[in-house]
């Protein structure tokens, strides 16, 4: 199991957090997703990289979203 983090910006309240959190569940494989509101970042456990699936997820409910740790991060820096 490998820990993904994101940079989720935008998040200003409960309910941003509760959203970003359920989109980032609805991504197969997924597990263990925290939201941090005050440190705006996502974490997450996965065994398959979901990292262009949790961005695209994320940013369609209105969060810009950034690939801050994980394979496709190390892949393409």
């Amino acid at each position: 199991m490998e820990k993904y983090t994101f940079n989720v910006e935008k998040m200003t309240c409960d309910g941003c957090v509760a959203r970003v959190k359920a989109a980032a569940e609805s991504v197969e494989h997924v597990q263990h997703v925290v939201v941090d509101r005050s440190k705006k970042l996502l974490t997450l456990e996965s065994e398959i990289d979901p990292s262009v699936k949790i961005v695209e997820q994320v940013m369609a409910i209105g969060y810009p979203t950034e690939i801050k740790t994980g394979l496709f991060k190390k892949l393409f820096s």
